[in-house]
């Protein structure tokens, strides 16, 4: 055999801490018949029990009919493995197959035959292995891929739930078009949902895929009910991603594990049950898998807990499923060079901006307009998880540095101009900074808003709106909107609040100014109809992008008593001042009257 020769298929296998298993897959390749020449890259993703070690000693051997090349890397997750194989790899096909796969005799002709007749990406049968432990999980398994095989044999065609890289063989160029594993769902020692979106990828891509029911490898089943149900919370959280990712997907895959009905049943329960009550009951439950309990009681109770960790794992991640697609909006403030020393902790430099938006669209949120985003806030549902970027104050560095980042990713844009300081400082800041920073011009605004950016008020000189009168209030709002309309900015439709303060009165105050709709920083979620509160979540230095990303898809929410506080404030404290204020003027009119 000439390994000199470009190798037709190139095996690629990502293994963690499963050194026995994985050595019992390497030699079964060995003993298959090959379309040769062919390599093997098999690897170790940060394991620590020798498997690196026995796979060189096993390819120094002289046993296998191969090259067998073995590279080590920190712990990265199943995905980032696959990715660095094949970027290793040389073969003209590329073949992932997951650790625990005993290859049948024909499995690498039959992979290289389907794709020599025109198939783009290839999946396989996946029976179990017979040395498998025989428990509840791995004869589900097997009666899994019996099913799944006689489907599809039967001429049934392949679907989102089919599309594993348990064995999955796809062309080198197809892989570089889809762009390889997404390994944001592995990242962190996080389990599935990069097999499915590959696979779903290569759908959209165009790719011919095909299901080849004689290229068969043996699973060799040897996960705990412990390591599965931790697999299964890390299933719900990788489809509310999918979801996410891919919203045509998200109703397939909220139907799974019982669908809405039963999650919201298993969440009410873990609000009336009490949690030591629930995790004794899980103990009872896994104690009889593992003692290899098949029975009709043991798979209905274990099917219970299966579908509550899944749920859990979808909550955490994306919150009620069958929900709209999220809509959300971004609040940064001051965007500074790379290089710019800053002590601004809401300063972000432009390459933290241009990550976390990035990190955004690779999660499938799309960016919207102003315009678009209102539509949707007034009543027309979203159709994919959609972003808005906004930016307060008006700081010289959105020009400078934000700009140049949004036109690059084609990324539309909002910033909030506080109208009465125009070309000057941030004074409202001057008890907190040192040094002012500067402020947008109107030629500047101008330069943006011809760019397509929104220029929206942000008041006209930045104060506690909440602490003003209702005169000053309604002055303070109504001159921003004139003051941009009459630099030729265009009649703004929206406010930001400064500080993100506001109560009832100004919110009924920003609508009586005209304002189609105000933005808060809250991080709470949006709903419909409250157009003069709409919560933002707020970028500080700090953020990374994953953290964004996580605010983004998850936000949180203002405690209840926080929030009543807040509008008792606002409704009670200025009528005090109010009728104070009265009261003085009436003594003054007293004394007046006495006099005379």
């Amino acid at each position: 055999m000439n390994t000199v020769e470009q190798p037709r298929i190139s095996v690629v296998i990502p293994t963690y801490e499963r050194r026995d298993v994985v050595l019992e897959s390497v030699r079964a390749l060995g003993r298959c018949a090959a379309p040769w020449p062919v390599e093997v890259v098999v690897v170790v993703d940060g394991s620590t029990d020798g498997t690196a070690a026995a796979l060189r000693e096993l390819a120094a051997g002289g046993s296998l009919p191969f090259p067998l090349r073995v590279v080590e890397q920190e712990n990265a997750g199943a995905a980032a493995a696959r990715n660095h194989g094949a970027r290793l790899a040389r073969g003209r096909l590329l073949l992932f197959l997951d650790d625990d796969m005993v290859a049948d005799r024909d499995l690498l002709t039959e992979h290289w035959a389907a794709s020599e007749a025109g198939a783009d990406a290839v999946f396989g049968h996946i029976p179990l292995h017979a040395d498998s432990p025989r428990t509840l999980l791995s004869l589900g398994v097997g009666a899994w891929a019996t099913a799944r095989r006689e489907r599809l044999a039967a001429g049934g065609e392949l679907t989102v739930d089919d599309l594993l890289t348990g064995q999955l063989s796809v062309r080198a160029e197809m892989f570089e078009a889809v762009g390889g594993f997404d390994v944001a769902f592995t990242r962190d020692g996080q389990f599935g949902g990069e097999d499915t979106d590959f696979g779903h990828r290569l759908t959209r891509q165009g790719a011919t895929l095909r299901y080849a029911a004689r290229a068969i490898s043996h699973q060799r089943y040897v996960v705990t009910p412990q390591q599965y149900l931790r697999q299964y919370r890390g299933a719900g959280r990788a489809d509310a991603m999918l979801a996410l990712k891919h919203p045509e997907l998200a109703g397939h895959l909220a139907e799974r594990c019982g669908g809405p009905r039963w999650a919201a049943t298993g969440r009410m329960a873990r609000r009336v049950v009490p949690r030591r009550l629930r995790a004794a009951m899980v103990r009872a439950v896994v104690r009889r898998v593992e003692a290899g309990r098949t029975d009709a009681l043991t798979r209905i109770a274990f099917g219970r807990v299966k579908n509550a960790r899944y749920w859990g794992g979808w909550f955490d991640t994306a919150g009620r499923p069958g929900a709209a697609p999220p809509l959300r909006v971004l609040a940064f403030h001051a965007v500074v060079g790379d290089r710019q020393r800053s002590d601004d902790p809401y300063a972000v430099t432009a390459t933290q901006l241009e990550q976390q938006l990035k990190a955004l669209s690779h999660q499938g949120f799309q960016f919207l307009t102003l315009r678009q985003y209102l539509r949707h806030v007034e009543g027309v549902p979203v159709e994919a998880p959609s972003v808005l970027v906004t930016f307060d104050d008006g700081y010289t560095g959105v020009l400078e540095h934000a700009a140049p980042v949004l036109r690059r990713l084609g990324i539309p844009g909002v910033v909030f101009a506080v109208t009465g300081q125009f070309a000057g400082f941030n004074a409202w800041d001057a008890n907190t900074r040192a040094d002012g920073v500067p402020l947008l011009t109107v030629p500047q605004l101008l330069h943006l808003h011809d760019e397509g950016w929104d220029v929206q008020s942000h008041t006209r000189s930045h104060t506690h709106l909440p602490q003003l009168r209702a005169g000053d209030l309604s002055l303070e709002l109504g001159r921003a909107k004139a003051d941009l309309a009459a630099h030729g900015l265009g009649t703004p439709r929206a406010i930001a609040y400064p500080y993100g303060e506001h109560t009832w009165r100004v919110r009924r105050a920003a609508k009586k100014a005209g304002y189609r709709a105000a933005f808060a920083l809250r991080t709470t979620r949006v709903t419909p109809g409250n157009r003069f509160a709409l919560p933002r979540v707020e970028v500080r230095r700090e953020h990374t992008a994953g953290q964004v990303v996580e605010m983004v898809v998850k936000p949180g929410r203002e405690p209840v008593l926080r929030a009543l506080r807040r509008e008792v404030r606002g409704a009670v404290v200025p009528t005090l001042r109010a009728g104070l204020a009265l009261g003085r003027m009436g003594n003054r009119s007293l004394s007046v009257t006495h006099g005379q």
